[in-house]
């Protein structure tokens, strides 16, 4: 079993969450957890926001019955794995234009960290209402805009938080690098279950294990953001369900 050590709700839907794992404290910016709260709950993907000597902490939002339960209940973790996926590419690359969507922010802000030590000038354009972290970022970041997505002078484009997003910075930047985390569904994050697989110059590759950032230019993006539509019915009722027993709780609780 894995402690929270420390949730913190910093939005309506938002959460931070501190976990004790310590495997998961060799993590590099860019990489990935996934996470159970009971031995048969949904595993989650969660970005690594950040990495202390005995864990980890991580942006959880609310965004259907897995995560609820997670942020409303859990006390500590049935399984942590991790670090998984593929670092990014720190490098030296100059100006770097950063593009987020909601909870993209996090797994944004280790990547930027790293890439500002490393000499370069970066600019975020925040692209949600919902802007989570965002003192933390307006520390890390040179440049702060919050708008739809225009294009502005750049030598690398990073994305994370949407897939439609990414999609629409392909034509936004034509011939500018962009390197952009995919938003799919995971069942293993090992290679087995080939669910979170993504067609990269029409060949497929896996997010748990390829990715999760691939070259934006080369990603069939229609058939991710196709595939994201996949469960959101049954998505919907199970969060339903669980709406009712949480008030079922509550109203006993009251009694």
């Amino acid at each position: 079993m894995h402690p929270i050590l420390e949730k913190v709700k910093i939005s309506q839907d938002a959460y931070l969450l501190k976990i004790q794992a310590s495997h998961v404290s060799r993590a590099e910016a860019g990489q990935f957890v996934m996470v159970q709260y009971k031995e048969l709950s949904e595993p989650i993907p969660l970005s690594i926001l950040s990495t202390f000597e005995d864990g980890f902490s991580t942006l959880v939002k609310v965004v259907g019955r897995s995560t609820l339960e997670l942020v409303e209940e859990a006390q500590e973790l049935f399984y942590v794995a991790g670090p998984l996926g593929k670092a990014f590419p720190i490098e030296v690359y100059g100006k770097v234009a950063f593009y987020s969507h909601s909870w993209g922010i996090a797994p944004l802000i280790p990547i930027a960290k790293a890439l500002k030590d490393k000499g370069n000038y970066l600019t975020l354009c925040h692209t949600s209402e919902d802007f989570y972290l965002e003192e933390e970022a307006r520390e890390i970041f040179h440049e702060v805009l919050q708008d739809e997505p225009k294009p502005v002078e750049a030598n690398l484009v990073v994305c994370a938080g949407s897939n439609q997003l990414a999609k629409s910075l392909v034509n936004l930047y034509p011939n500018t690098p962009i390197i952009s985390m995919v938003n799919v569904h995971m069942l293993d994050a090992v290679g087995l279950c080939l669910v979170c697989r993504v067609l990269v110059d029409g060949e497929p590759m896996l997010a748990c294990s390829d990715g999760p950032w691939f070259p934006a230019h080369k990603v069939d993006w229609d058939n991710l953001i196709s595939r994201e539509e996949a469960y959101k019915e049954q998505e919907r009722i199970a969060l339903e369900e669980y709406k009712k027993i949480l008030r079922r709780k509550e109203l006993r609780n009251q009694a």
